[in-house]
């Protein structure tokens, strides 16, 4: 493995045409054998839904980036602990909840940077369509970033990373319960601060 483990992750293997015709659960077992083009196939599957979620718990666009990366690292260096026969998806998304919140501790998020994160209106056949969707998006993900990390990370664990109950709840090392709590309480407030939009 190179010296600088994010080197190798960004350069990895795109074509993923037998990798993403595996069982996650194979490529993961190659993965722990030292197959790093097994690992290169995990990133590219997951990398979207990553940068998605860090964004919303971080707050920009670079810093969502920095955070993904940092977690397939560190999960690549984990990965021989790993059970194969677990979904790799929650597994890496605590990870990636850790890597965020020790950021979120060193320095304040910084502004939302929604442009980075939807297409030029000018590039669709409907602009004036596209540019409305794109506001009312702009304003959930400003209302969820605007929330509480506790009520946050749920929102994004149930809603982005389409996690279970019992995934978030092993992710942040919490009762069902709590989480179904803290679900109800986030969705509750989200939909106060999108009331409070409307004109």
């Amino acid at each position: 493995m190179p010296r600088n483990p994010l080197a190798y992750i960004m350069s990895a293997s795109t074509d993923l045409g037998s990798g993403m015709q595996e069982t996650e659960a194979a490529l993961i077992q190659r993965c722990q054998a030292g197959d790093k083009d097994a690992f290169g196939a995990i990133v590219k599957r997951y990398a979207g839904a990553a940068r998605g979620a860090a964004f919303l718990i971080l707050g920009g666009h670079e810093d969502a980036l920095d955070a993904s990366q940092e977690a397939f690292v560190r999960a690549w260096r984990a990965i021989s602990r790993f059970d194969p026969k677990a979904p790799f998806y929650p597994w890496y998304a605590r990870i990636l909840r850790n890597v965020c919140i020790s950021r979120l501790r060193r320095r304040r998020p910084k502004a939302v940077e929604f442009e980075d994160f939807h297409p030029d209106p000018k590039a669709e056949s409907d602009p004036v369509f596209l540019a409305e969707r794109n506001e009312r998006r702009d304003c959930i993900w400003a209302a969820i970033v605007q929330l509480p990390l506790r009520s946050r990370e749920v929102i994004v664990m149930k809603h982005f990373q389409e996690l279970s109950y019992k995934q978030i709840a092993d992710a942040l090392e919490i009762p069902v319960g709590t989480v179904m709590s803290r679900l109800h309480t986030a969705r509750q407030t989200l939909k106060d601060k999108l009331a409070d939009e409307r004109p």
